[in-house]
């Protein structure tokens, strides 16, 4: 006021709001992502897949579902098809948490081993995520 600099208010309050505009931009997306159980930004469920697919033991991989509790917290459900080798068996629920929380910092997962594919298997042993 003591210059005459009446806009400058306007200015500032402009360019504050033009500041905050991304960033609220970027936690209503991830928020909305949150709600929706949607696939946390940074996971790719079908790396996961092929990393679970791939570990001794494990014939068939489906149900694969990851989804963000929390920003930052990831859980994942899966079921596996195992083989016949019962000590394997008893052996790979454990080391497919420990491979998540490892390689992808996912510590919450429920793994269900099964001998055949459930009911629920839909043939093409395709991945689900979100």
């Amino acid at each position: 006021m003591a210059h005459g600099w009446r806009w400058i208010d306007s200015l500032i309050a402009v360019a504050i709001g033009l500041w905050v505009l991304p960033r609220t931009w970027i936690l209503l997306k991830d928020s909305a992502n949150i709600l929706l159980e949607g696939v946390p930004r940074g996971i790719d469920a079908a790396e996961i897949h092929a990393a679970i697919r791939a570990m001794a033991g494990i014939r068939e991989v489906h149900d694969l579902h990851v989804w963000a509790i929390t920003s930052g917290s990831t859980s994942l459900s899966v079921h596996v098809v195992v083989g016949e080798d019962s000590q394997a068996n008893r052996d790979v629920v454990p080391a497919i948490r420990a491979m998540l929380r490892e390689r992808f910092g996912i510590r919450h997962s429920t793994i269900q081993s099964e001998r055949e594919p459930c009911d629920d298997a839909d043939g093409q042993h395709t991945f689900m995520h979100g």
